[in-house]
């Protein structure tokens, strides 16, 4: 695909969004979240030194997008900014962890909850290249907000799922 049509498809793709013409991240994620019928989380953790600077989780009942804390406030965004951009586009998310593979990096967690993780190294590269165009173009519209708009979800299951993912990323094979 061309340049100018990738463009052209990813302008379609924010445009079909029908936003305020600036937004803060928390409110994007919060309307995405409506529309979608299930909330949008917005995770920052350590992330281990070589490997991936974000990734969306979807589980079976919120998406997580988890994101490298130990970075600058504008990288926060294009990161969070590229992992919305593979769920706005429709990317199906990537199998990439097997149950095995699961349950030796994610001990905590029943490998039917998280049903794929997305990746930046587990794409092919034209998905990337969109996912970074929308990326881009949605953070062109962003309005200042402090942080990135670290979101929790509140009490009960969902919460302690949550919590296991974080945990589990933060320190694989604990």
């Amino acid at each position: 695909m061309t340049l100018r049509h990738l463009r052209k498809r990813c302008k379609r793709v924010v445009a079909a969004l029908d936003m305020p013409e600036t937004f803060d991240l928390p409110e994007l994620c919060r309307l995405l979240g409506e529309r979608r019928g299930r909330p949008i989380h917005l995770v920052p953790i350590s992330l281990p030194v070589h490997s991936v600077c974000g990734m969306w989780v979807p589980t079976d009942t919120f998406d997580a997008i988890f994101y490298e804390q130990h970075t600058s406030p504008i990288h926060q965004m294009l990161i969070i900014g590229h992992e919305l951009g593979h769920l706005l586009a429709g990317h199906r998310p990537a199998a990439v962890l097997d149950p095995d593979a699961s349950k030796l990096l994610l001990p905590d967690l029943d490998p039917q909850t998280v049903q794929r993780f997305l990746g930046r190294s587990n794409y092919a590269a034209e998905e990337e290249r969109e996912a970074e165009m929308i990326g881009s173009l949605l953070l062109r519209r962003l309005r200042d907000s402090s942080g990135s708009g670290q979101d929790t979800p509140g009490d009960g299951p969902e919460a302690a799922l949550y919590d296991r993912l974080r945990q589990s990323l933060e320190h694989p094979g604990r």
